[in-house]
Protein backbone atom coordinates (compact mmCIF):
# COMPACT_ATOMS: atom_id res chain seq x y z
CA UNK A 1 0.00 0.00 0.00
CA UNK A 2 1.50 3.21 -1.01
CA UNK A 3 2.08 5.64 1.74
CA UNK A 4 0.17 9.04 1.39
CA UNK A 5 2.35 11.52 0.05
CA UNK A 6 2.99 14.47 2.14
CA UNK A 7 2.48 17.96 0.49
CA UNK A 8 5.11 20.18 -0.02
CA UNK A 9 5.97 23.81 -2.13
CA UNK A 10 9.03 24.62 -3.88
CA UNK A 11 11.05 28.02 -2.80
CA UNK A 12 14.53 29.39 -4.05
CA UNK A 13 17.03 31.08 -1.99
CA UNK A 14 19.94 31.91 -4.22
CA UNK A 15 19.30 30.77 -7.18
CA UNK A 16 18.79 27.29 -5.63
CA UNK A 17 15.41 25.29 -5.59
CA UNK A 18 14.69 23.42 -2.73
CA UNK A 19 11.13 21.91 -1.47
CA UNK A 20 9.53 21.81 1.93
CA UNK A 21 6.29 20.47 4.00
CA UNK A 22 3.63 22.60 3.04
CA UNK A 23 2.46 24.87 6.45
CA UNK A 24 -0.89 24.21 7.78
CA UNK A 25 -2.99 27.29 7.87
CA UNK A 26 -5.09 27.79 10.94
CA UNK A 27 -7.79 30.52 11.90
CA UNK A 28 -7.24 32.80 14.59
CA UNK A 29 -3.91 33.30 16.79
CA UNK A 30 -3.86 33.41 20.72
CA UNK A 31 -2.57 36.21 22.63
CA UNK A 32 -1.12 36.35 25.86
CA UNK A 33 -1.97 39.37 27.99
CA UNK A 34 -0.38 40.73 30.72
CA UNK A 35 -2.53 39.51 33.31
CA UNK A 36 -1.28 35.94 32.48
CA UNK A 37 -5.00 35.41 30.53
CA UNK A 38 -5.36 34.66 26.75
CA UNK A 39 -7.09 35.60 24.19
CA UNK A 40 -7.98 34.77 20.63
CA UNK A 41 -7.38 37.32 17.94
CA UNK A 42 -8.94 36.49 14.30
CA UNK A 43 -9.73 38.65 10.86
CA UNK A 44 -13.50 38.16 9.48
CA UNK A 45 -14.84 39.63 6.13
CA UNK A 46 -11.69 42.56 6.65
CA UNK A 47 -12.20 43.25 9.92
CA UNK A 48 -10.03 42.33 13.17
CA UNK A 49 -11.67 40.53 15.85
CA UNK A 50 -10.37 39.86 19.94
CA UNK A 51 -12.25 37.67 22.28
CA UNK A 52 -12.77 38.37 25.60
CA UNK A 53 -10.03 36.32 28.00
CA UNK A 54 -9.79 33.01 28.74
CA UNK A 55 -7.96 31.70 31.58
CA UNK A 56 -5.36 29.63 30.52
CA UNK A 57 -4.06 28.53 27.00
CA UNK A 58 -5.82 25.43 26.74
CA UNK A 59 -8.97 27.06 26.94
CA UNK A 60 -8.12 30.12 24.23
CA UNK A 61 -6.86 27.36 21.92
CA UNK A 62 -10.21 25.25 22.06
CA UNK A 63 -12.50 28.43 21.28
CA UNK A 64 -10.08 29.35 18.44
CA UNK A 65 -10.68 25.62 17.24
CA UNK A 66 -14.02 26.01 17.75
CA UNK A 67 -14.08 29.24 15.07
CA UNK A 68 -12.20 27.79 12.88
CA UNK A 69 -14.76 24.97 12.71
CA UNK A 70 -17.90 27.70 12.32
CA UNK A 71 -15.60 29.83 9.46
CA UNK A 72 -15.15 26.41 6.85
CA UNK A 73 -18.92 25.84 7.78
CA UNK A 74 -19.66 29.28 6.72
CA UNK A 75 -21.49 29.90 10.06
CA UNK A 76 -19.44 32.46 11.64
CA UNK A 77 -21.22 35.92 12.53
CA UNK A 78 -19.25 38.71 13.58
CA UNK A 79 -19.77 39.79 17.02
CA UNK A 80 -21.55 43.18 15.55
CA UNK A 81 -24.29 41.25 13.92
CA UNK A 82 -25.01 39.58 16.73
CA UNK A 83 -24.76 42.25 19.56
CA UNK A 84 -28.19 43.57 20.14
CA UNK A 85 -30.03 40.06 20.29
CA UNK A 86 -32.21 40.57 23.33
CA UNK A 87 -32.37 38.00 26.39
CA UNK A 88 -36.36 38.30 26.49
CA UNK A 89 -36.59 37.68 23.17
CA UNK A 90 -34.26 34.91 22.53
CA UNK A 91 -35.17 33.26 25.80
CA UNK A 92 -38.96 32.62 24.77
CA UNK A 93 -38.08 31.39 22.01
CA UNK A 94 -35.59 28.78 23.26
CA UNK A 95 -38.81 27.74 25.47
CA UNK A 96 -40.89 27.66 22.63
CA UNK A 97 -38.81 25.65 20.59
CA UNK A 98 -36.44 23.90 22.67
CA UNK A 99 -36.21 19.67 22.17
CA UNK A 100 -35.02 16.89 24.57
CA UNK A 101 -31.65 15.37 23.85
CA UNK A 102 -33.83 12.81 22.78
CA UNK A 103 -35.48 15.38 19.95
CA UNK A 104 -38.81 15.40 21.84
CA UNK A 105 -40.41 18.16 22.48
CA UNK A 106 -40.89 19.56 26.60
CA UNK A 107 -43.50 18.27 28.55
CA UNK A 108 -45.93 20.65 29.60
CA UNK A 109 -45.27 20.66 33.31
CA UNK A 110 -41.45 21.15 32.42
CA UNK A 111 -42.24 24.04 29.94
CA UNK A 112 -44.86 25.91 32.25
CA UNK A 113 -41.93 25.62 34.94
CA UNK A 114 -39.35 26.91 32.68
CA UNK A 115 -41.75 30.30 31.54
CA UNK A 116 -42.57 30.98 35.28
CA UNK A 117 -38.81 30.93 35.99
CA UNK A 118 -38.19 33.69 32.90
CA UNK A 119 -40.86 35.71 34.40
CA UNK A 120 -39.94 35.60 37.88
CA UNK A 121 -36.03 35.15 38.68
CA UNK A 122 -34.93 35.01 35.31
CA UNK A 123 -36.81 38.59 34.09
CA UNK A 124 -33.37 39.93 35.98
CA UNK A 125 -32.06 39.89 32.69
CA UNK A 126 -34.82 41.06 30.30
CA UNK A 127 -33.41 44.60 29.00
CA UNK A 128 -30.23 42.98 28.64
CA UNK A 129 -28.43 41.82 25.06
CA UNK A 130 -26.92 38.12 25.03
CA UNK A 131 -23.57 39.88 24.50
CA UNK A 132 -23.85 41.83 27.86
CA UNK A 133 -24.78 39.14 29.95
CA UNK A 134 -20.91 38.10 31.46
CA UNK A 135 -20.37 36.54 34.93
CA UNK A 136 -19.78 39.08 37.06
CA UNK A 137 -23.40 39.98 36.17
CA UNK A 138 -24.77 36.33 36.56
CA UNK A 139 -22.85 36.18 40.20
CA UNK A 140 -24.86 39.41 40.71
CA UNK A 141 -27.94 38.00 40.22
CA UNK A 142 -27.28 34.69 41.36
CA UNK A 143 -26.42 35.91 45.00
CA UNK A 144 -29.64 38.03 45.38
CA UNK A 145 -31.59 34.98 44.31
CA UNK A 146 -29.83 32.82 46.78
CA UNK A 147 -30.81 35.49 49.41
CA UNK A 148 -34.34 36.00 48.25
CA UNK A 149 -35.63 32.78 46.94
CA UNK A 150 -33.02 30.15 48.18
CA UNK A 151 -30.16 28.16 47.53
CA UNK A 152 -32.30 25.39 45.30
CA UNK A 153 -34.37 28.13 43.83
CA UNK A 154 -31.25 29.87 42.63
CA UNK A 155 -29.57 26.90 41.40
CA UNK A 156 -32.57 25.77 39.21
CA UNK A 157 -33.52 29.36 37.16
CA UNK A 158 -29.35 29.35 37.17
CA UNK A 159 -29.40 25.64 34.92
CA UNK A 160 -32.13 27.11 32.67
CA UNK A 161 -30.48 30.54 32.11
CA UNK A 162 -27.00 28.43 31.16
CA UNK A 163 -29.02 26.24 29.07
CA UNK A 164 -30.64 29.04 27.06
CA UNK A 165 -27.04 30.31 26.59
CA UNK A 166 -25.79 27.27 25.67
CA UNK A 167 -28.00 27.27 22.55
CA UNK A 168 -26.72 30.54 22.01
CA UNK A 169 -23.15 29.62 21.72
CA UNK A 170 -24.77 26.72 19.29
CA UNK A 171 -26.17 29.54 17.28
CA UNK A 172 -23.28 31.54 17.16
CA UNK A 173 -24.80 34.18 18.81
CA UNK A 174 -22.39 34.24 21.88
CA UNK A 175 -18.69 32.87 22.08
CA UNK A 176 -18.67 30.56 24.95
CA UNK A 177 -21.55 30.78 27.76
CA UNK A 178 -21.19 32.85 30.63
CA UNK A 179 -22.41 31.16 33.46
CA UNK A 180 -20.34 29.82 36.30
CA UNK A 181 -20.74 26.12 36.93
CA UNK A 182 -20.86 25.91 40.37
CA UNK A 183 -23.54 28.43 40.68
CA UNK A 184 -25.99 25.26 39.08
CA UNK A 185 -25.41 23.53 41.38
CA UNK A 186 -26.63 25.39 44.38
CA UNK A 187 -28.90 23.84 46.42
CA UNK A 188 -30.34 23.80 49.91
CA UNK A 189 -28.95 20.88 51.04
CA UNK A 190 -31.95 18.86 53.03
CA UNK A 191 -31.59 14.92 53.07
CA UNK A 192 -34.41 12.65 52.18
CA UNK A 193 -35.17 11.44 55.39
CA UNK A 194 -37.05 7.75 54.80
CA UNK A 195 -39.32 6.77 57.12
CA UNK A 196 -37.87 3.45 59.50
CA UNK A 197 -39.71 -0.02 59.20
CA UNK A 198 -41.22 1.02 62.98
CA UNK A 199 -42.53 4.82 61.52
CA UNK A 200 -43.66 3.22 58.64
CA UNK A 201 -45.92 1.16 60.37
CA UNK A 202 -47.31 3.59 62.68
CA UNK A 203 -47.91 5.53 59.98
CA UNK A 204 -49.90 2.69 58.21
CA UNK A 205 -51.59 2.22 61.30
CA UNK A 206 -53.16 5.68 61.58
CA UNK A 207 -54.51 5.55 57.82
CA UNK A 208 -57.51 3.79 56.64
CA UNK A 209 -58.76 3.16 53.21
CA UNK A 210 -57.44 4.45 49.78
CA UNK A 211 -54.82 5.74 51.91
CA UNK A 212 -53.00 3.17 53.85
CA UNK A 213 -53.05 1.20 50.04
CA UNK A 214 -51.26 4.35 48.28
CA UNK A 215 -48.95 4.21 51.11
CA UNK A 216 -47.86 0.89 50.92
CA UNK A 217 -47.15 0.76 47.28
CA UNK A 218 -45.79 4.11 47.28
CA UNK A 219 -43.41 2.66 50.22
CA UNK A 220 -42.85 -1.25 48.78
CA UNK A 221 -42.94 -0.37 44.69
CA UNK A 222 -41.70 3.11 44.83
CA UNK A 223 -44.28 5.00 42.63
CA UNK A 224 -44.33 8.86 42.56
CA UNK A 225 -47.45 11.03 43.75
CA UNK A 226 -48.23 11.37 40.45
CA UNK A 227 -48.14 7.67 39.16
CA UNK A 228 -49.94 6.89 42.13
CA UNK A 229 -52.74 10.02 41.24
CA UNK A 230 -52.85 8.18 37.35
CA UNK A 231 -53.08 4.37 38.27
CA UNK A 232 -56.56 2.53 36.91
CA UNK A 233 -57.67 -0.64 38.10
CA UNK A 234 -56.49 -1.99 34.39
CA UNK A 235 -53.23 -0.97 35.69
CA UNK A 236 -53.21 -3.83 38.36
CA UNK A 237 -52.52 -7.60 37.08
CA UNK A 238 -52.13 -10.64 40.22
CA UNK A 239 -50.50 -13.58 39.34
CA UNK A 240 -49.37 -16.81 41.88
CA UNK A 241 -50.40 -14.35 44.67
CA UNK A 242 -48.27 -11.23 43.75
CA UNK A 243 -50.04 -8.01 42.79
CA UNK A 244 -47.95 -6.46 40.14
CA UNK A 245 -48.64 -2.72 38.83
CA UNK A 246 -47.83 -1.26 35.00
CA UNK A 247 -46.45 2.35 35.63
CA UNK A 248 -47.09 3.91 32.09
CA UNK A 249 -48.71 7.38 33.23
CA UNK A 250 -48.58 9.88 35.98
CA UNK A 251 -51.56 12.95 36.53
CA UNK A 252 -49.49 16.57 36.52
CA UNK A 253 -51.64 20.03 37.32
CA UNK A 254 -50.29 22.77 34.49
CA UNK A 255 -51.77 25.79 33.55
CA UNK A 256 -55.23 25.01 35.64
CA UNK A 257 -55.89 21.63 34.55
CA UNK A 258 -55.06 17.94 34.70
CA UNK A 259 -53.29 16.01 32.46
CA UNK A 260 -52.06 12.75 31.56
CA UNK A 261 -48.35 12.34 30.69
CA UNK A 262 -46.20 9.54 30.26
CA UNK A 263 -43.65 8.64 33.23
CA UNK A 264 -40.93 11.42 33.66
CA UNK A 265 -38.45 9.51 31.43
CA UNK A 266 -38.94 6.86 29.04
CA UNK A 267 -37.41 4.32 31.08
CA UNK A 268 -40.09 5.41 33.91
CA UNK A 269 -42.43 2.85 32.24
CA UNK A 270 -42.57 -0.28 33.80
CA UNK A 271 -43.90 -3.26 35.59
CA UNK A 272 -43.70 -3.50 39.46
CA UNK A 273 -44.48 -6.45 41.42
CA UNK A 274 -45.50 -5.67 45.41
CA UNK A 275 -44.49 -8.22 48.42
CA UNK A 276 -47.19 -11.13 48.82
CA UNK A 277 -47.88 -10.02 51.67
CA UNK A 278 -49.54 -6.50 50.96
CA UNK A 279 -51.58 -8.35 47.81
CA UNK A 280 -54.42 -8.95 50.51
CA UNK A 281 -55.11 -5.01 50.81
CA UNK A 282 -54.76 -4.64 47.77
CA UNK A 283 -57.17 -6.78 46.70
CA UNK A 284 -59.79 -5.66 49.72
CA UNK A 285 -58.96 -2.30 48.05
CA UNK A 286 -60.29 -3.00 44.26
CA UNK A 287 -63.23 -4.97 45.28
CA UNK A 288 -64.70 -2.26 48.13
CA UNK A 289 -63.52 0.70 46.87
CA UNK A 290 -62.44 0.67 42.89
CA UNK A 291 -65.40 0.68 40.28
CA UNK A 292 -65.62 -2.49 37.93
CA UNK A 293 -64.28 -0.41 34.66
CA UNK A 294 -60.93 -1.00 33.57
CA UNK A 295 -60.27 2.66 33.46
CA UNK A 296 -61.51 3.25 36.71
CA UNK A 297 -59.06 4.86 39.52
CA UNK A 298 -57.80 3.67 42.17
CA UNK A 299 -57.67 6.78 44.46
CA UNK A 300 -60.04 9.38 43.94
CA UNK A 301 -60.91 12.98 45.23
CA UNK A 302 -63.07 13.74 48.20
CA UNK A 303 -65.70 15.01 44.90
CA UNK A 304 -65.15 12.66 42.58
CA UNK A 305 -63.56 14.36 40.00
CA UNK A 306 -59.80 15.18 39.05
CA UNK A 307 -56.85 13.71 40.37
CA UNK A 308 -55.28 13.46 43.95
CA UNK A 309 -53.14 16.25 44.01
CA UNK A 310 -49.40 16.08 45.43
CA UNK A 311 -50.26 18.60 48.15
CA UNK A 312 -52.95 16.03 48.97
CA UNK A 313 -50.54 13.18 49.36
CA UNK A 314 -48.37 15.34 51.91
CA UNK A 315 -51.83 16.20 53.90
CA UNK A 316 -52.39 12.60 54.16
CA UNK A 317 -49.31 11.74 55.64
CA UNK A 318 -48.70 14.58 57.63
CA UNK A 319 -51.48 13.90 59.49
CA UNK A 320 -50.88 10.34 59.82
CA UNK A 321 -47.38 11.16 61.32
CA UNK A 322 -49.34 14.07 63.52
CA UNK A 323 -51.58 11.10 64.58
CA UNK A 324 -48.63 8.22 65.35
CA UNK A 325 -46.73 10.96 67.34
CA UNK A 326 -43.58 11.09 64.38
CA UNK A 327 -42.53 14.77 64.36
CA UNK A 328 -39.95 14.15 61.47
CA UNK A 329 -38.96 15.92 58.48
CA UNK A 330 -40.84 13.40 56.30
CA UNK A 331 -42.33 13.99 53.07
CA UNK A 332 -44.57 11.94 50.56
CA UNK A 333 -41.48 11.33 48.36
CA UNK A 334 -39.74 9.61 51.00
CA UNK A 335 -41.76 6.85 51.09
CA UNK A 336 -40.11 6.52 47.10
CA UNK A 337 -36.46 6.91 49.43
CA UNK A 338 -37.60 4.31 51.93
CA UNK A 339 -38.05 1.73 48.62
CA UNK A 340 -34.98 2.50 47.33
CA UNK A 341 -33.04 2.31 50.49
CA UNK A 342 -34.11 -0.52 51.13
CA UNK A 343 -33.60 -2.61 47.91
CA UNK A 344 -30.25 -1.26 47.86
CA UNK A 345 -29.72 -2.93 51.59
CA UNK A 346 -31.16 -5.64 50.15
CA UNK A 347 -28.02 -5.93 47.86
CA UNK A 348 -29.42 -5.52 44.45
CA UNK A 349 -27.19 -4.29 42.09
CA UNK A 350 -27.38 -0.80 41.04
CA UNK A 351 -28.98 -1.65 37.27
CA UNK A 352 -31.81 -3.60 39.34
CA UNK A 353 -32.13 -0.65 41.53
CA UNK A 354 -32.26 2.29 38.58
CA UNK A 355 -34.73 -0.14 36.59
CA UNK A 356 -37.13 -0.79 39.74
CA UNK A 357 -36.92 3.03 40.49
CA UNK A 358 -37.50 3.75 36.40
CA UNK A 359 -34.52 6.12 36.53
CA UNK A 360 -33.68 7.64 33.28
CA UNK A 361 -30.10 8.25 33.88
CA UNK A 362 -27.57 7.38 30.92
CA UNK A 363 -26.08 4.36 32.92
CA UNK A 364 -29.51 2.96 34.33
CA UNK A 365 -30.57 3.28 30.13
CA UNK A 366 -27.97 0.75 29.45
CA UNK A 367 -29.49 -1.88 32.18
CA UNK A 368 -32.61 -2.23 29.69
CA UNK A 369 -30.98 -3.53 26.63
CA UNK A 370 -30.66 -6.48 28.29
CA UNK A 371 -33.24 -6.37 31.70
CA UNK A 372 -36.67 -6.80 32.26
CA UNK A 373 -38.40 -2.89 33.21
CA UNK A 374 -39.06 -2.81 36.87
CA UNK A 375 -39.24 -4.89 40.11
CA UNK A 376 -39.73 -8.59 39.74
CA UNK A 377 -41.29 -10.62 42.26
CA UNK A 378 -38.24 -12.15 43.13
CA UNK A 379 -36.70 -8.30 43.90
CA UNK A 380 -40.26 -7.37 45.47
CA UNK A 381 -40.10 -10.03 48.30
CA UNK A 382 -36.49 -8.52 49.74
CA UNK A 383 -38.34 -5.66 50.98
CA UNK A 384 -38.83 -5.66 54.45
CA UNK A 385 -42.34 -6.52 56.15
CA UNK A 386 -44.35 -4.94 58.48
CA UNK A 387 -45.00 -7.02 61.77
CA UNK A 388 -48.23 -8.49 61.61
CA UNK A 389 -48.70 -7.51 65.35
CA UNK A 390 -48.25 -3.82 64.96
CA UNK A 391 -50.65 -3.85 62.08
CA UNK A 392 -53.84 -2.51 62.83
CA UNK A 393 -56.73 -4.79 60.67
CA UNK A 394 -58.10 -3.22 57.59
CA UNK A 395 -61.51 -1.64 58.52
CA UNK A 396 -64.51 -3.27 57.63
CA UNK A 397 -65.61 -0.38 56.12
CA UNK A 398 -63.56 2.15 54.86
CA UNK A 399 -63.71 5.13 54.36
CA UNK A 400 -62.73 7.42 51.49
Amino acid sequence: MARRKTPTVEYTINGVTRERKKRTETFGTLEMLKSGKWRVKYYLNGHRYATSAFDDKMEAERYRAELEVKRRAGTLKPPAAIKATNFKEYAHTWVEQHRTSKGKALAPRTKAENLRMLNHGLSFFDSYSLSNIDAPLIRKWHAQRYKNAGATTAGNEARVLKAILQTAVNDGVLEKNPVPGELTRSKTGKPHRPPSVGELTQIVNHLQGQWRVAVLIAAFGGLRAGELSALERQDITFNDGLATIHVSKQAQWVDGEWTLRPPKSADGIRFVTLPAWITPTIKNHLRKQVDRFPSSRIFKTSRGNGYVSTATWGRVLHKAMADAGIDAPIHWHDLRHFFGTNLAKSGVGIKELQAALGHGTPAASLSYLEQEHGLTAELANRLPRLDDDSLVAFPRKAMR
